[in-house]
């Protein structure tokens, strides 16, 4: 069999005839073919609450909250259907503003921001957050955890927020989209460092990452249970919220209040993306291609997730090409020194989101035995415990000889996680 590995903006082919291998990969159907014909009926049959005709009646500023290109919700398909209900209740389009949920990550270069919206008529404005920007800022609220959330001003002068958002698994955060659109996406960079933060347990002698902060875990997620109360100061108006099938494309669409529809797409994701498998002494895994690999930050998290069906000391064959390099300046201090006691020790004196991030590399490659198929520096890939391969192929042969009966673990697309 030969297997095709996404990577950066095409593919590695692999020849793996010879190795027992079991895929693990998401019991989701294909998407849908007819995304207008999903995007109409979550409209017209909400979860709860209003259509969204009724939500707009007397109201004339809109907000069209999306995510950027790191989590695809298939705009330039979803947009155009979006502005032409609001045109059709009388909305003009001078008063509608697409905001790009940008959380911690920079603006996109103007090229890529047309390529995420596609093309918007003329009158519609088109603003990227950017949490650092204290102007664009406003104080949403203080929550019980005296955590004071400020959040876009756009958003909170808005009489009507329409959220676009695709429901996925994240690594530590429960899952991605939903609530996170509000928060972190359109809020302050100082505190959506302090909620990051909470994925680190300092009560406890020495520092350990808080054991709840799970992928698919959301009660008992310090970090969760904080972004959820912090997008409650300002929920969507309605969020049109979509999962993808096992190739990319929507095959779940559901609009409505945010809790409802958050709530229906996690049960939703949890039972197409949790699988059984392992643990295996060998894994391949592919970090999904473009835009998934384009920076470690955003490509490390396909080998945290394939990493959970791995045996203590496996050998994992980790494609991802990274072209963007490590995605984040914050990330470079503790990309020079990452050992993890020394990342514990920076992280608990100030965090920083992409420390955490490194922390979570380094602790895998401590476990487990990396070889990393990239184009980041070797020098790099050295330095946080892997080992930079040009051939994937001679590792798969280097693995048929070994060990021929050995099943692997194959992780070539989306990446899924084990079930409860």
């Amino acid at each position: 069999m030969i297997v095709k590995l996404a990577f950066g903006r095409g593919v590695v082919s692999a020849d793996v005839r010879g190795l027992r291998c079991h895929p693990l990969e998401p019991t989701a159907p294909r998407g849908s073919d007819d995304v207008a014909g999903l995007v109409a009926a979550a409209l017209d049959r909400p979860l709860a609450g209003p259509p969204l005709g009724e939500l707009l009646r007397g109201r004339r500023r809109v907000v069209l909250l999306v995510p950027d290109a790191t989590r695809k919700a298939e705009l330039p398909t979803v947009l155009p259907l979006l502005l032409a209900r609001l045109e059709a209740a009388g909305v003009r389009r001078d008063r509608i503003t697409v905001l790009v949920a940008c959380g911690t990550h920079p603006p996109a270069p103007a090229e890529e921001l047309d390529a995420l919206l596609g093309p918007l008529p003329a009158g519609v404005v088109v603003r990227q957050h950017d949490a650092r920007d204290e102007a664009t800022l406003a104080v949403a609220g203080t929550l019980p955890t005296g955590l004071t959330v400020r959040l876009h001003r756009a958003v909170l002068e808005a009489e009507v927020v329409i959220a676009v958002s695709a429901l996925a698994h994240h690594y530590f955060a429960g899952f991605t989209g939903g609530p996170k659109l509000i928060f972190p996406g359109v809020a302050g960079y100082d505190e959506i460092q302090r909620n990051h933060a909470r994925v680190l347990d300092l009560s406890h002698t020495p520092p350990r990452r808080h054991p709840g902060c799970e992928p698919g875990r959301v009660a008992g997620n310090p970090v969760a249970e904080e972004i959820r109360a912090a997008a409650a100061l300002r929920p969507p108006d309605l969020l049109l919220a979509m999962v993808r099938g096992r190739d990319g494309r929507p095959a779940w669409m559901a609009a409505g209040p945010l809790d409802a529809v958050a709530e229906a797409g996690a049960a939703q994701v949890r039972a197409w993306y949790e699988v059984t498998g392992g643990p295996f002494t060998r894994l391949v895994v592919s970090a999904g291609g473009h835009p998934h690999d384009h920076t470690l930050i955003q490509a490390h998290k396909a080998l945290d997730a394939a990493c959970r069906f791995a045996s203590e000391g496996a050998d994992v064959l980790f494609a991802a090409a990274c072209e963007g390099g490590a995605g984040s300046p914050a990330m470079l201090p503790f990309l020079e020194d990452p050992r993890p006691a020394a990342i514990l020790a920076r992280l608990a004196e100030r965090y920083v989101q992409y420390g955490h991030t490194t922390l979570r590399l380094v602790e895998k490659t401590s476990r487990f035995r990396v070889r990393a198929l990239t184009r980041l520096p070797g020098e790099l890939v050295q330095r946080l415990g892997m080992e930079p391969v040009t051939d994937a192929q001679g590792v798969l042969d280097g693995w048929r000889e070994a060990a021929p009966g050995d099943v692997v673990g194959l992780m070539a697309g989306v990446a899924v996680y084990p079930a409860r």
